[in-house]
């Protein structure tokens, strides 16, 4: 009897040949595999033409910030029953599965927490939006734009062109400027006056450019006021409108435009000046 002849009678306790099982568990196990691929490829292009449709909403019906949060809740929520499905096609049982997801929600919550709470986050952001994508905000030092607002993140580029990529646990729980909620914002400057001007023409002065320059909202109220003496000067609180859009630009232009009526006007701006008095000392007579 050669070696082949002794495999094939080889039997198991049920009185099955071994080989034959092997031959069944091994074709059904390709089939398995063979199904799992299909429906790996099939789940994949159904993500895909979910994610397409997404992209399509129009802006109007939803958010940026909305649609990438979305986008990447239902990416990460199908390939996790992608999964649970190859584990269904590979021969587990649903118990089985049950009791691994148990034991993987309880090793989440144990060494996960962050994780999760960075979810949980990322959920807050979405519904109570605190900030949408294109509105510059500053949370946690950085200053930027928002890119965009993911599941576990949300993304900010800075005015010099970096990306900072903040959790969104440390989002809802800190401290964040927003500087496009409102349509109009202030415009706040402290200027400062010499005690020898004509403090009330440089009053005047201020409130007829809060009156008249461009870009600044002449129908809303202004603030314009001595707030203290200085140890050089005579300090006045400058406050105006100007529309979001607008506002650093008008701003610029605003202190720019003040400094120049002021010189016109003969209105000292005061600043530090260092004078250097150079004192020349007498030669020393020469000793006989």
């Amino acid at each position: 009897m050669d070696l082949l002849e002794i495999i094939t009678s080889v039997e198991g306790e049920n009185g099955k040949h071994i080989l034959k099982i092997i031959l069944n568990d091994s074709v059904m196990f390709i089939l398995r595999l063979i199904l799992f691929l299909i429906v790996i490829y099939i789940g994949k292009k159904i993500i895909e033409f979910l994610l397409n449709k997404l992209d399509a909403v129009p802006q109007t019906k939803l958010n940026t910030g909305a649609r990438d949060f979305t986008k990447s809740f239902v990416k990460l929520s199908l390939y996790v029953v992608l999964f649970l499905l190859g584990l269904l096609i590979f021969g587990f049982n649903e118990h089985s599965i049950f009791t691994m997801i148990s034991a993987i929600g309880l090793g989440i919550g144990i060494s996960l927490k962050d994780f999760l709470s960075n979810l949980a986050g990322g959920v807050i952001i979405l519904f109570t939006k605190p900030f949408n994508v294109g509105e510059y905000i500053e949370v946690s030092g950085a200053f930027g734009k928002v890119c965009k607002i993911e599941v576990f993140s949300t993304h900010i580029d800075t005015l010099d062109s970096k990306r900072v990529i903040i959790p969104n646990n440390l989002m809802v729980n800190s401290l964040v400027v927003n500087y496009d909620t409102n349509e109009y914002r202030k415009i706040k400057l402290d200027i400062s006056v010499s005690y020898e001007c004509d403090h009330l023409k440089a009053i005047e002065l201020l409130e007829n450019i809060s009156k008249t320059f461009p870009g600044l909202e002449h129908d809303r109220k202004t603030f314009i006021n001595f707030m203290e003496y200085g140890a050089s000067s005579v300090n006045i609180l400058f406050i105006a409108w100007s529309k979001r859009d607008n506002y650093y630009r008008t701003r610029s232009l605003l202190i720019a435009h003040i400094i120049k009526v002021f010189n016109e006007a003969n209105i000292e701006i005061p600043y530090d000046k260092l004078d250097v008095n150079i004192k020349e000392e007498p030669e020393k007579e020469e000793q006989n």
